[in-house]
């Protein structure tokens, strides 16, 4: 069932940045030119690319990356400031989306490791009492 849910979440993700960075922030047409889109596209993509592969902290990183190649597209003046505040916003809300996965990442294993070792405890814990009862005691 985990590898379903794990699934979902990349999915999400991929959804997310698609939808957030490509249709809002590098949809390209007149305010800049084609070769900005591409470079910005491309940073869509590798985005995409990393959350797909469920690398969610290179997909942080390239989404960092992303945001530096708007600054220095507004920087050049090659994409507006309207352009750039909607690159950005987009960019917070894919960072928000990948940071809470990777906390609730973080937390389904925390979770694992607790079971793990409640069942190891319940292991030593069952071969402690079989022990006892096994002649160990008594004048026999």
């Amino acid at each position: 069932m985990r590898p379903a849910r794990g699934r979902y979440r990349r999915s999400l993700v991929v959804a997310a940045t698609v939808l957030a960075l490509g249709l809002t922030g590098c949809a390209g047409g007149d305010d800049y030119s084609a070769q900005t889109a591409s470079t910005l596209q491309h940073g869509v993509l590798a985005v995409a690319t990393a959350a797909e592969a469920n690398d969610l902290a290179g997909a942080q990183t390239r989404l960092a990356a992303l945001a530096k190649l708007s600054d220095a597209a507004l920087a050049k003046g090659e994409i507006s400031s309207a352009r750039h505040a909607a690159i950005e916003s987009s960019i917070v809300a894919v960072r928000a989306d990948l940071t809470q996965l990777q906390d609730q990442a973080e937390k389904e294993r925390l979770q694992q490791q607790l079971q793990q070792l409640q069942q190891q405890q319940d292991q030593k814990g069952k071969g402690k009492g079989k022990d006892k009862g096994d002649g160990h005691g008594g004048d026999g």
